[in-house]
This record gives C-alpha cells, structure tokens and sequence, in this order.
C-alpha cells in the first residue's frame, strides 16, 4: 500500500513540471513564425497548441491534486467537479486511477513536447 501523502506530493511535483514543457514549446513557436505561409509551420502551430493544451491541463491537475490533498473527500470532489464538466454519476474514481490518469497526462505532454521539437528541427534542417 503507498503512502497515499507521499505518492500525492511527488504526484504534485511532477504535475507542476508544466512550466518547463511550456517553456520549452517557445523555441519551435518561434521557428514556426520564421517560416510563415508554410505546411512545417501550419504542423508546428498545431503541435504548439496541442503541448498548450496538456499544459494547462497538468497546471489543472496540479492544482486538483493540492485540492485533493487538503480535502480528502473523493465523492465531495467529483460532486464538485460535476458542476463544471459532465461525468457518470455515482461513480467515484480511487486516487490510484486518479494518479494513472495524470501519468497518462504527463507522458502525453512530454510526447507532445517532443514531436513539436522533432518537426521544429526538422524545419530548420529541411526548409521549404
């Protein structure tokens, strides 16, 4: 069994790494701009958008989780939730899916970060 303040911490840690992902997505928007009115740009803003996307919803998380943590209350928290984004009713997800759910998120926002510095470098090596 984890301990359960412990594994939310480092979860929390980890979700606040969305300063870094959206930092690092600066480099190729500024690419993307270099090389207006074309397809490597039109696929960069694409992928910068997507990374934004992740982005807020890991600093989402991590503000979730640091709710979580004071709180404690899994059904109150859902209950809340369901006010602003439709969910199944009656079903309270465990903090284990919980934190599956941000790993998935965080890797999400990592190979999204990645495959915007992939096409980036990409652009800069093969222009159009």
């Amino acid at each position: 069994m984890p301990n359960i303040a412990l594994t939310n911490r480092i979860m929390q840690i980890h979700l606040s790494s969305w300063r870094y992902f959206a930092f690092l997505t600066l480099p190729p928007l500024g690419i993307a701009f270099n090389s207006a009115y074309s397809l490597q740009s039109v696929l960069l803003l694409i992928l910068f958008f997507i990374s934004h996307y992740f982005c807020w919803r890991l600093w989402l998380d991590e503000r979730l989780f640091l709710l979580l943590d004071n709180e404690g209350d899994l059904a109150s928290f859902d209950e809340g939730m369901a006010y602003l984004w439709p969910m199944k009713q009656d079903k309270t997800r465990t903090l284990a899916e919980r934190w599956l759910g941000a790993r998935r998120l965080f890797r999400r926002a990592m190979f999204a970060t990645l495959a915007l510095w992939a096409v980036a470098l990409i652009t800069l090596l093969y222009p159009s």
